[in-house]
């Protein structure tokens, strides 16, 4: 690797404070240098305008003389240079007091620095080799996958840089290999995880996910952990990534979800950091980066993420079934799936999918959820269409093969990228169906998808009345249509062509009484599914005021949640598929730590 061109140093004197201290240095070229902070991270599609934390910006020449400067636009400083005084040296402070996967954070007891929110980039020179030196505190130390000896760092460019986080303190570190390549956890903060079985598991998803493609495209790797009440969440990198979970996160069913999104943020060090659509990568981080291929890579992803914890184990086939059906339960009660295409969905992530409100659900529909779920019905597919021969992971291997080994974009245009691929693995011109997968709101064909394999949807009758706190939510949510506050009864949101939207409640409203009664949510789900239609009177608080309401109400019953089962007499054709489609790939079932 190159000298560094700029030079970076990240400075924590204070941690409590909750700022970083940043100096950059390069060489003067021309009679100005512009430097930027980024607005974005590659990752999550919002804009965050991390400039808005930066303080205290200062100019000066090799000898310490003050440089001329002024402000352009919301991110970007311009130095006034002269070469004749040498390299340009520039310092800022940054306050870090956010603590998700997508920001930065300091305190006392750490400081994890996502790139893009703390380093500044010199325009026009993203591309020369970067030098970082991190003084921290006694007594921490600095966890990244960027080379280094522990305190001085170094990147080809800046993009590397800002796709190497760093976990800088007193972490817990368990180093472990697979296949020969090593591997590790950087913990901060206790949890309940247990060492060998956390290694075991890791181990099997990470072989999972390396099945369908043959190798691991990293030489190590690392899994920063957050462990904070509540917490939730992941972002991925090219050699590493960052994840969020609840310090009891390792037993029972949250520990499949911390699992899931293990799978979830690994599987992108393929589809998302090396498969990637165009314009995601070489990155303008100063403004937004339109895509319509974002179900591409986080629909298919998280398609994959299921396919992962089946191929590793770490679900049973039943299981595997279970959480689809719940998939494809929840997307059939979005409204917003007959609103908005999956085109729009992934170009529209920026103003639409990380910035919800209470009409959400009725307006738009994620890319991660139709996203998979048009990854199911394009892999039953294919397996049909093919006899068995291809299926989408011939796709995704055509894609890393051409696209992902060159760590190139793909072509954004219905006629190139993805959709030609597919096609020529199909053996026919599936243009038809991508029109209505992604250019339209028509309803995907799940049922008819799950049939080749012989499986099928169905919704069976309720027990009675509903008794725990998840019946409760989805009776209130299915039957009456509101998503209500269980503490305070308050309506957080109202789906669309539903008794409840039809009678006028609204987003935060109060629930007073129905039919005079102060209810409760148990009592307000048993009038859900009443035995003829009936007509409820609603009183409900809003801005202060008392407002009565009625809300139709049609007949019951109240039915259970959608299930997948295997139809009773599967022909030849469908067992045969449905064993091909839940076998594990490359033997990966039940493998231990290596």
């Amino acid at each position: 690797m190159s000298a560094p061109a700029v030079r970076y140093r990240l400075s924590m004197p204070e941690p409590h404070t909750h700022l970083y201290e940043v100096e950059v240095e390069t060489e003067a070229a021309g009679a100005s240098l512009d430097f930027v902070m980024p607005a974005w991270t590659p990752g999550s599609y919002l804009m965050r305008e991390f400039a808005g934390q930066v303080e205290g910006f200062h100019a000066e020449d090799e000898r310490g003389a003050p440089l001329p400067w002024a402000k352009q636009d919301k991110c970007s400083w311009r130095v006034i240079t002269d070469p004749a005084r040498g390299p340009v040296r520039i310092r800022y402070r940054v306050h870090a007091n956010e603590l998700t996967v997508r920001t930065s954070h300091l305190d006392a007891s750490h400081g994890f620095v996502n790139g893009t929110g703390v380093f500044m980039y010199v325009a026009g020179r993203g591309g020369e080799p970067v030098g970082l030196a991190v003084d921290a505190p006694p007594g921490w130390r600095v966890v990244t996958e960027l080379d280094g000896d522990g305190t001085s760092f170094r990147a080809e460019d800046y993009d590397h840089l800002a796709d190497s986080p760093l976990e800088i303190g007193r972490s817990t570190v368990v180093d472990f290999d697979i296949d020969g390549i090593p591997h590790r956890y950087a913990f901060w903060g206790e949890g309940n995880w247990h060492r060998e079985r956390l290694i075991r598991d890791t181990t099997r998803i990470v072989r999972a996910n390396r099945s369908l493609f043959g190798a691991l495209p990293y030489d190590r790797f690392t899994f920063i952990v957050h462990l904070i009440p509540g917490g939730r969440g992941g972002l991925e990198h090219r050699d590493s990534t960052v994840l969020q979970a609840d310090p009891r996160a390792f037993e029972g069913s949250a520990y499949e979800r911390f699992l899931g999104l293990l799978a979830h943020e690994h599987f992108h060090v393929w589809n998302g950091k090396r498969i990637r659509p165009a314009p995601l990568g070489p990155f303008d981080y100063t403004r937004e980066n339109y895509t319509r291929n974002l179900w591409v890579v986080e629909g298919l992803t998280t398609y994959y993420t299921e396919r992962g914890l089946l191929w590793s184990g770490t679900v049973t086939p039943e299981r595997h079934l279970e959480r689809l059906s719940k998939s494809i339960d929840h997307y059939l009660s979005q409204p917003g799936r007959c609103r908005q295409t999956l085109a729009e969905s992934s170009f529209d992530a920026w103003i639409k999918l990380y910035r919800p409100n209470a009409h959400a659900q009725n307006s738009r529909i994620s890319y991660y959820l139709k996203g998979a779920l048009v990854g199911l019905v394009l892999d039953l597919r294919l397996r049909e269409m093919t006899g068995g021969a291809r299926s989408l992971d011939d796709v995704m291997r055509v894609l890393w093969e051409r696209y992902g080994v060159r760590d190139r974009g793909f072509p954004e245009g219905s006629r190139e990228g993805i959709e030609p691929l597919v096609n020529e693995v199909a053996g026919t011109d599936l243009s038809d169906h991508f029109d209505r997968w992604i250019r339209s709101t028509e309803e995907l064909e799940l049922g008819e998808a799950l049939e080749t394999a012989g499986l099928r949807l169905h919704r069976p009758m309720g027990s009675g009345a509903p008794s725990s706190a998840a019946d409760v939510r989805r009776c209130i949510d299915r039957h009456l249509g509101l998503r209500i506050d269980e503490d305070s009864l308050r309506v957080n949101a109202v789906r669309a062509g539903t008794p409840a939207h039809d009678a006028g409640i609204n987003a935060d409203d109060l629930i007073v009484s129905v039919d005079g009664w102060a209810p409760d949510p148990l009592g307000l789900a048993a009038l859900a599914a009443p035995s003829q239609e009936t007509v409820r009177t609603i009183l409900v608080e809003r801005r202060g005021r008392h407002v009565g309401l009625e809300m139709s109400v049609p007949p019951g019953p109240i039915r259970g949640p959608l299930q997948i089962e295997r139809v009773p007499d599967p022909t030849p054709g469908q067992a045969r598929r449905l064993g091909e489609w839940m076998a594990p790939r490359g033997g990966t079932h039940g493998t231990e730590a290596g």
